[in-house]
């Protein structure tokens, strides 16, 4: 399995978790693309900041 396929399953897992998908991104950097990195942290990081928090869990 390849990275696109465990970020498909994290995000059918998610959703059927009730939890958002938009939680799981992929991004794709090499090393040289320094700009590129910094606007991908950036760009998460502000999406992020729009979800809603976590429902909590109570393990009894």
């Amino acid at each position: 399995m390849n990275t696109y396929e465990h970020v498909l399953f994290l995000k059918k897992l998610f959703d059927r978790i009730g939890i958002s998908e938009d939680r799981i991104q992929q991004y794709f950097c090499s090393a040289a693309e320094v700009e590129n990195f910094l606007n991908s942290v950036e760009d998460i990081t502000k999406k992020v900041e729009k979800l809603p928090p976590l429902p909590r869990f109570n393990p009894k």
